[in-house]
């Protein structure tokens, strides 16, 4: 988190350092294009699952999930055949002029409830079992025989933002050009859920289960007026009251939590002189 901080503390300045550099030549950003690619690492915060159905109503409290990043190979993350397999972005962009553009974009993240954690239950479970009861803020271990709990098709966040970009650096006559970027904007969350409750195995298909909210700080390298790398973290929120549970379509969970990306993109730009 310290690493962050202090990520987001340079960009800050860098900022600062853009009102009082000398002006560069400035390119002709107004109806151009961009579109980049890249991968993401995620961390979220704890947050309470509430499921539901026809023999259940309870809440787990507190539940802690981490993402799952991929072992890395070309295949898996250069390969377009494999692009959901790791945890991947995809955006496209329009410049409305030289410092503000739109862009939409899918962040597919993945999430999972950290298995054998544990934590606490209210509510009440009829099913028969180990697991039949009243609870009350009573400890339960997650374990996989009770719930493994996942969005790992993913978490895929549809979003829309608004981006204020500064350009502070020139170099080499416009070979490599250095800009600041914060945007912010909302989200669609189209998950497809992995769920295993009491052994009853999920639906697994692609849903609408909520929206989201970001805001985001970058910087973005250009080269030779068409080339793009950035980086950027990405904070936000998430509230899903619509998650397929199982496979009978009345179980449903719904929760929310915080997330905090980090993010490396590398795309192209198109129409620049």
């Amino acid at each position: 988190m310290k690493i962050i901080v202090s990520y987001l503390l340079v960009i800050s300045s860098l900022g600062v350092m853009a009102q009082t550099t000398v002006q560069t030549k400035k390119l002709d950003f107004e109806n151009k294009f961009y579109v980049s690619w890249g991968w993401n690492r995620g961390w979220y915060t704890k947050s309470d699952i509430h499921m539901v159905g026809d023999d259940y109503d309870f809440t787990l409290k507190d539940v802690s999930a981490s993402d799952r990043q991929s072992e890395f190979s070309l295949k898996k993350y250069l390969f377009l055949t494999q692009f959901s397999v790791p945890q991947t972005n995809l955006k496209l962009g329009y410049y409305l002029n030289k410092n503000y553009s739109v862009s939409v974009g899918f962040d597919h993240m993945k999430y999972v409830v950290d298995q054998y954690q544990n934590t606490t239950i209210t509510g009440h479970i009829d099913r028969d079992g180990k697991y039949k009861g009243v609870y009350t803020n009573d400890e339960i271990n997650l374990a996989y025989d009770f719930l493994r709990f996942e969005h790992t098709d993913g978490l895929n966040y549809v979003f829309l933002e608004i981006n204020r970009h500064d350009e502070w650096l020139d170099f080499a006559k416009s070979k490599v050009r250095v800009s600041t970027m914060f945007g912010a904007g909302p989200a669609l969350l189209r998950p497809r859920t992995d769920v295993t409750l009491m052994m009853r195995q999920g639906r697994n298909v692609y849903h609408n289960a909520g929206f989201g909210v970001n805001g985001k700080a970058g910087i973005n390298i250009l080269l030779f007026n068409h080339i793009t790398i950035s980086s950027e973290v990405k904070a936000g929120y998430i509230n899903m009251p619509n998650i397929h549970a199982t496979e009978i379509k009345k179980d449903l969970a719904n929760q929310q939590f915080g997330f905090l990306q980090a993010n490396i993109l590398m795309g192209a730009t198109f129409g620049f002189k």
